[in-house]
């Protein structure tokens, strides 16, 4: 009887199949996504129940950044003025000495304590040397007081200059406005998830009225060019949230701030917001031939009603308490202080602060992100429960109940 040949693969087929099936159900074991967070939820802590780690990407994808609030500091880059040049000051500006008594840690340090709005003091010096020698080290060294070491020499080079008061109150955590802007990318690059940062400027304009004061240069639109080009060097683009990225299809700024415009913080995470410090009529030339602020890096102080209208510095919230909320809850961005002038420190005194934090301003500034020893009260500001970012008090989304961090 003749035997039947029988192909090879005819015979492993069954085997062959059933060993396709385990490995596709090993295959789909190992690759099955996790269920997706529920960014329908009716709020992030309801998300968060869901699945664990669901509030925040509920935060990120249903909240505005004008529906948050965050703490900063107010001239960040202060250093501490020594005791001779401070003892100067005190002689010829008694009342003036006592507010400019504090000082700042560098600003990667405030950025790691929570600080998300930083206030940076340019003063233009576009041929560079103009602040070489402060006038308060002349006067010392005329009188042959030996000075405290500081290095100035980088102050002879063309470009802007971060100082407090010119002359009597220079000493800064960098000197050239593009290293603040380096030290603060540097940061940001190495926490490229944090909530937006604002970095409010307040253009100098004016000097001290001594005798052989420096000249401090007015700001135009050159300069402003200047510092927009400065910023550009520094952020690229994707960086930035300019008022182009807000005012998107919108007429003007105004209307798109007014009507939703500002982005979810999923989009604006790693983002540097610049902001002008100014009165509208000084910030006027920023806006001279830039629409809306078209092309423009930075938002800044205005009319309410004006096109530009985005952003406004409202630095007294225990008077402005009711204006602030209402223009909070208009769609705006505010900038405000917790304290001013020492003297919520000397005196432990958080009436300021805490009119701050109900305001609903999204950004908060204070000197006392740490408390100063000297005075002994131990007075500091923060967001409550020590928050970095959380849901804001007054126009907070519906549903946002967990912090933003």
């Amino acid at each position: 009887m003749k035997r039947l040949s029988l192909n090879p693969l005819i015979v492993w087929l069954p085997a062959l199949a059933i060993l396709v099936v385990a490995m596709a159900a090993v295959g789909c074991t190992q690759i099955a996504p996790a269920s997706a967070c529920n960014l329908s939820a009716a709020s992030a802590s309801e998300a968060d129940i869901a699945r664990a780690g669901c509030g925040a990407e509920w935060i990120d994808a249903n909240v505005s950044i004008n529906q948050l609030q965050s703490f900063g500091t107010h001239n960040s880059y202060k250093e501490k003025i020594p005791a001779s040049e401070m003892a100067l000051i005190a002689e010829r500006l008694p009342k003036v000495a006592p507010t400019l008594d504090y000082e700042h840690r560098s600003l990667a340090e405030q950025l790691d304590k929570g600080a998300r709005q930083i206030e940076l003091d340019p003063s233009d010096d576009p041929q560079g040397g103009l602040y070489s020698m402060p006038l308060a080290r002349k006067i010392l060294i005329e009188r042959g007081v030996a000075l405290e070491p500081y290095d100035l020499s980088i102050m002879a080079k063309p470009g802007l200059k971060v100082i407090h008061v010119a002359d009597i109150d220079y000493r800064s955590h960098c000197l050239l406005f593009v290293d603040c802007l380096k030290q603060v990318k540097a940061w940001s690059d190495g926490h490229p998830r944090h909530t937006p940062i604002l970095m409010m400027i307040n253009p100098k304009s004016s000097g001290i009225p001594w005798p052989g004061a420096a000249k401090v240069i007015p700001w135009g639109k050159a300069a402003f060019d200047r510092m927009d080009a400065e910023i550009r060097s520094v952020f690229s683009e994707d960086q930035l949230l300019t008022p182009d990225d807000v005012r998107g299809a919108h007429a003007t700024l105004r209307e798109a701030v007014t009507s939703g415009g500002w982005p979810k913080l999923g989009q604006a995470r790693g983002k540097i917001i610049f902001t002008m410090d100014l009165s509208p009529e000084a910030n006027a030339p920023y806006a001279e031939g830039h629409p809306s602020l078209k092309g423009r890096v930075a938002f800044m102080t205005t009319y309410p009603g004006a096109p530009e209208a985005a952003y406004f510095t409202m630095n007294e919230p225990e008077e402005q308490l009711a204006d602030i909320q209402s223009l909070v809850k208009q769609g705006f961005l505010i900038r405000t202080r917790a304290d001013a002038d020492t003297k919520e420190a000397r005196e432990g005194a958080t009436a300021r602060r805490e009119a701050a934090i109900a305001s609903g301003a999204q950004f908060i500034s204070t000197d006392y992100l740490w408390p100063d020893p000297r005075f002994g009260t131990g007075y500091t500001a923060s967001l409550p429960g020590g928050a970095i970012t959380r849901c804001n008090p007054v126009n907070a989304a519906k549903g946002c109940d967990q912090r933003a961090e």
